[in-house]
């Protein structure tokens, strides 16, 4: 009997560890610490956005005062590490990992492993910090995105095309986008 509970806790710790790898991770889990430093497959930022691995982001302008990125490095096939310049402005990169990196006591970070154009050197970026300063385009809810569907909500309302509930319920879920 007890070599059986050994074989089934074993067990579950062998499966508990392969499932771990597939989980999709939170800002809120990220700020909160309550997950651990690690590779996951997917990432809903501070704003809504869903990041797979495979997916893309695009990129925006950089904002460094010398036309440079700030919150994206790119890392060449030999490790050697170089500012981004100007020429990803517009472009896209496919997502190739999604990290947290950092410690509880100093806060956490996700960090995305994306895949250059070029398709040799790769990019590494904190996606919240990236978001933040436009360096990234955001696929989630902009205060801008989310005031436009709560006026367009308006007018499905005053039309009848939904009712007071539907739109309470729009309003209080892009209520917290608007700043």
């Amino acid at each position: 009997m007890k070599k059986m509970k050994k074989i089934i806790i074993t067990n579950l710790v062998c499966l508990s560890s392969v499932f771990s790898f597939g989980q999709s991770i939170k800002f809120d889990d990220v700020q909160s610490g309550t997950i651990e430093k690690g590779t996951y497959e997917s990432y809903t930022t501070k704003d809504g956005g869903l990041y797979k691995i495979g997916d893309k982001v695009q990129f925006g302008n950089p904002s460094g005062t010398n036309g440079k990125f700030v919150t994206i490095q790119k890392v060449d096939i030999m490790g050697t590490v170089y500012p981004v310049g100007s020429e990803i402005m517009n472009t896209s990169a496919e997502i190739k990992k999604i990290r947290v990196s950092g410690s509880k006591r100093a806060g956490l970070k996700v960090q995305f492993q994306t895949k250059g154009y070029s398709g040799i050197d790769n990019y590494f970026l904190m996606i919240e910090d990236a978001i933040q300063s436009g360096e990234v385009q955001s696929s989630g809810m902009s205060s801008d995105k989310a005031l436009n569907e709560l006026k367009k909500a308006k007018d499905k309302l005053d039309l009848g095309l939904i009712n007071q509930q539907e739109f309470d319920k729009l309003k209080s879920d892009l209520s917290k986008y608007i700043k």
